[in-house]
């Protein structure tokens, strides 16, 4: 059971959806695939008009609807005619659905595709990603995540849906309802382009997966996972991962009946088949009511073993034995995650004061503490961010230091270290401030907070339209960092102007080297060195073996 701490990007569900680029007619943009004929469109890219294509809404998975829901994804099935591709599908049901029920479904497993040319001299690399959102809400909408940027550096992009909230992740932890379908979901999408990539000229040896925060503890449980293996040949890894405290629910049987319990007329007692057979037959809107009510979130868990299952195993035990799959990666972290969700500077004291009150609340679930030891505990931790009798609601940066840390950076950084050991890791720090920052500053802290790249990869909601030349140069070098990576498995395989001649150095456990994206590029070692060291310190001293996650 994982507490609500914040949205994240789950923000941009709340904005009215606005089209940023319209299609441009063209009858000929027709493609043949195994189950049918699709229709595209030609678009244009919001800063060097080049055009580049689009095959939007194609299905990937039966309509999860009936005897389907709350079961794992099955193939779609072929279509008859030619299906327009020219428009996004609906999304998947998330905690939006009541105000937005024309632009929400459970029928939402579609796919979408973005090609830059229609005749490619050679096969080109393949960009899958994988939305954030809490595992609650998000979609892959053009105007949420929109290519141009991409499209101008010769990749594909794959963008899809994948169910959310209970009706993607809830669990009674046995054999009825094991979990993970939007994780299927997803390893289905993978599966879907891996079999059609080609047809758009992509090579489906070349596919990297990204996704950010709940996306980027997606794609790595995607690295930790068996059923994944072969459907990617890298992985970026930004602002989430496998080992965060919120990517795995360790009591998913109680978060389904704590979310059952909010529906009426429920009579299923301890029978998981009764509970899933009253969920199967209730209304969307009273599964969407029930779940904003929850005060925990559903998400991913360790499911029992079978055939089907995504992830049996301790995420952390895999990758500190190198059984994952064992690909290079790019990971890392904004620079002030925790801004998003603190909010200003009166909220950000109710969390301080919080800390100050409950001091067990800092102790990560995984850590496993003893009793005796629990005093012990939190005293060192506030030795890493407070002075001596200081309190966090008196020092507000601590505050966000704290909760940056036990949300995102600390797993981040041991996710990146013990993958280290087994293939090519490059980890980064997103510390530029620009384009769509509004978050209020905490004196003392960093100002890039959670999400702050995604402008700077996607067209974004149209904020990132802009002249500014240092936004400009920032959009630049990250969407070339990632590309290279997609193409060379290397985001700086050679040095450039661009970068500033910097070469992005491999991680290596002894010295953590890591690039600061920010308006100058640097190499720097030991991200928080300090902080990172006490809390590895603590996990060896009174952590209690075997980790989930970190």
């Amino acid at each position: 059971m994982r507490y609500i701490f914040g949205f994240g990007i789950v923000f941009v569900v709340y904005f009215t959806k606005s089209v940023l680029s319209a299609p441009v007619a063209d009858d000929n943009l027709i493609i043949t695939l195994p189950n049918g004929k699709i229709q595209g469109a030609a678009y244009k890219t919001l800063n060097h008009n080049k055009t580049y294509y689009g095959f939007r809404g194609i299905p990937y998975g039966k309509p999860p609807l009936g005897d389907l829901r709350l079961e794992s994804p099955q193939p779609a099935e072929s279509w008859n005619g030619i299906l327009n591709a020219t428009v996004d599908s609906k999304s998947c049901i998330t905690i939006n659905y009541l105000s937005e029920p024309n632009q929400e479904s459970e029928d939402c497993l579609y796919i979408n595709v973005y090609i830059p040319t229609l005749q490619p001299s050679e096969k080109l690399p393949v960009m899958f990603w994988i939305y954030g959102g809490a595992f609650l809400a998000g979609s892959s909408d053009k105007n949420l995540y929109g290519p141009d940027f991409l499209m101008e550096k010769d990749v594909i992009m794959v963008s899809f849906n994948y169910r959310l909230g209970a009706l993607g992740f809830v669990s009674t932890g046995d054999r009825v309802l094991p979990g993970n379908l939007g994780l299927k979901d997803q390893n289905l999408a993978l599966r879907w382009t891996r079999d059609n990539i080609e047809n758009f000229g992509g090579d489906p040896e070349k596919v990297t997966i990204f996704g950010q925060s709940a996306g980027g503890a997606s794609t790595g449980l995607h690295l930790v996972s068996k059923k994944s293996s072969g459907l990617f040949r890298a992985a970026i890894v930004e602002s989430g991962c496998a080992l965060n405290p919120w990517a795995i629910d360790s009591n998913p049987k109680k978060t389904a009946y704590l979310f059952a319990d909010r529906i009426p007329n429920g009579n299923y007692g301890n029978d998981t088949q009764a509970l899933k057979d009253f969920l199967k037959i209730q209304t969307v809107e009273d599964i969407v009511i029930a779940n904003t009510k929850l005060e925990v979130l559903f998400g991913p868990t360790l499911e029992i073993d079978s055939e089907d299952a995504f992830i049996t195993d301790s995420p952390f035990v895999l990758l500190e034995n190198g059984d994952f799959n064992q690909v290079p990666i790019v990971i890392g972290v904004t620079s002030e995650e925790s801004l998003s969700f603190l909010g200003d500077e009166s909220q950000t004291f109710n969390v301080g004061l919080t800390y100050d009150l409950n001091p067990t609340s800092l102790i990560p679930l995984d850590l496993f503490s003893n009793t005796s030891s629990i005093t012990t505990v939190t005293h060192r931790i506030k030795e890493i961010y407070l002075n001596r009798n200081e309190l966090f609601a008196m020092n507000l940066a601590a505050v966000a230091e704290v909760y940056t840390d036990n949300f995102f950076r600390r797993s981040s950084l041991k996710h990146a270290e013990l993958a280290s050991s087994f293939v090519p890791v490059y980890f980064y720090e997103f510390s530029y401030y620009g384009r769509t920052s509004t978050i209020p500053f905490i004196d003392g802290v960093e100002k890039a907070t959670h999400s702050a790249e995604i402008p700077f990869l996607f067209n974004h909601l149209g904020m990132s339209g802009t002249t500014n030349t240092n936004d400009l140069l920032t959009q630049d070098r990250t969407v070339t960092f990632w590309t290279n990576f997609a193409k060379y498995l290397n985001p700086t395989p050679t040095k450039s102007e661009l970068f500033t001649d910097i070469l992005w150095p491999k991680l290596h456990r002894k010295t953590l080297l890591y690039l600061n994206i920010n308006n100058t590029l640097q190499i720097r070692g030991h991200l928080k060195r300090s902080s990172y060291s006490n809390w590895n310190d603590i996990f060896e001293t009174y952590g209690r073996k075997p980790y989930v996650t970190y």
